[in-house]
């Protein structure tokens, strides 16, 4: 009997976003009989606590030269112990660089002996998760031989970066750019022959408000007749956390007395590896509107099905060409009406008027509205929200998602 192909993912997010909720679905729904996965991760986190929790923790493969973030801090500077003079800000920038550079160093090492790798576990086929994982894999499939896809999640901010993903898009050994939306695939003009658009898929079954118990009022007070808006993510710049909390504000200023018995919430932090504490600032921000009554933070949690099942409302304001988040799909699954911005690929997944609201970019006071529109309807709160679960089932689950990927690995390996 022939051996069936070895696929090899690479996976450099540990912790349950998006790439790696992705990633678990499509190593969930592979058929076994057609694909051998194996799986490359810097250490065991979430992502890896997931695939054993449902069993498909095989052929796993721990390599900690695969940095998390080449930003990871790998020695610690005195400011890290509350050191604030100009001396030790200038040790602390050399103890970065130099966190940087070993990281650098572990990759090619990675990079490097990926031959040996490829030999001894018998990879036919390399496929990368991530903007990481994107150049550590072409790269490996370069010195290797071995064939690559890409599964594009983002859309790159920065020229440098954007440069090397661009230039390495265009090496023969990456056959196919897998990316979840249309704006996503616009980024590789030069490469088109090689793109296919595929939308990011959910477990419908997983995400469902019918068999989850929420935890949120309970756990914050919350009567059942507050409104709860909500955000889930990282609390990061692009993610236009500082919209939501002015369309919040105004939403305050205009919406009658009947209608404040609300609450703003946002679950989610900032990851260690972004400069400054981006959820502090947002915090602040809301002191400044005087709005700490209506607000709450919860920080990061693994799991968020149980913070969506007490949500009313999702508000995802990603005011920048956000790729196709999963928070979207994750928040119509749960029955909820999503307002947002017409911005990037939340155009794909939101019906406009059908499963929520899209404002313009930036217009805080269209979003504030727009929330009003539903906290003083509940009809058509629930109507929309019963769409946008529809839609989900229609379009987005993660077993179709799944088989439609492995057809495109299937192609790569039989050209």
């Amino acid at each position: 009997m022939k051996p069936l192909p070895k696929v090899l993912f690479i996976n450099h997010s540990v912790r349950d976003g998006g790439p790696g909720k992705s990633l678990f679905y499509l190593l969930k729904y592979l058929d076994r009989e057609t694909l051998d996965p194996y799986v490359m991760v810097p250490k065991d986190d979430v992502f890896s606590e997931r695939l054993k929790s449902e069993g498909i923790y095989e052929n796993i493969i721990i390599d900690k030269r695969f940095p998390e973030n080449l930003k990871k801090p790998r020695i610690f500077s005195p400011t890290d112990n509350g050191g604030s003079n100009s001396g030790q800000g200038i040790t602390a920038v050399f103890m970065k660089f130099i966190s940087i550079l070993l990281n650098i160093l572990d990759l090619t090492s990675l990079v490097l002996t990926s031959p040996y790798s490829m030999r001894k576990y018998g990879i036919d086929l390399i496929y990368c998760n991530g903007t990481q994982a994107k150049i550590a894999g072409a790269l490996m499939g370069l010195v290797s031989g071995r064939p690559v896809i890409w599964h594009v999640r983002n859309i790159q901010q920065t020229k440098v970066l954007g440069s090397i993903i661009y230039t390495l898009a265009k090496l023969p050994q990456v056959k196919k750019i897998i990316c979840v939306s249309g704006p996503t695939a616009d980024q590789f003009p030069s490469a088109r022959e090689k793109l296919v658009v595929i939308h990011n898929g959910i477990d419908e079954k997983e995400y469902d408000p019918s068999s989850t118990v929420g935890d949120l009022r309970s756990e914050y007070g919350i009567a059942a007749r507050t409104i709860v808006v909500g955000s889930t993510g990282r609390i990061v710049p692009r993610k236009g956390y500082p919209l939501f909390v002015e369309a919040a504000h105004s939403y305050l200023e205009k919406a009658p007395d009947k209608n404040k018995n609300i609450k703003f919430v946002i679950v989610g932090d900032t990851p260690y590896f972004f400069q400054g504490n981006h959820l502090a600032y947002i915090k602040e921000l809301v002191r400044k509107y005087g709005l700490e009554d209506y607000f709450i933070f919860t920080g990061y949690r693994p799991d968020v099905k149980t913070s969506l099942k007490d949500f009313d409302i999702f508000v995802i304001p990603s005011n920048y060409p956000d790729p196709f988040p999963r928070s979207v799909i994750e928040a119509m699954s749960f029955a909820l009406p999503v307002i947002g911005f017409k911005a990037g690929g939340i155009v794909e997944s939101v019906d406009d008027g059908v499963t929520g609201i899209l404002n313009d970019s930036g217009d805080t006071e269209g979003m504030g509205d727009a929330i009003l529109k539903l906290a003083s309807d509940k009809r058509l709160l629930r109507k929309m929200g019963k769409a946008g679960r529809d839609r989900v089932k229609a379009n987005f689950t993660a077993e179709h998602i799944a088989r439609e990927i492995q057809d495109k690995i299937l192609e790569v390996l039989d050209s």
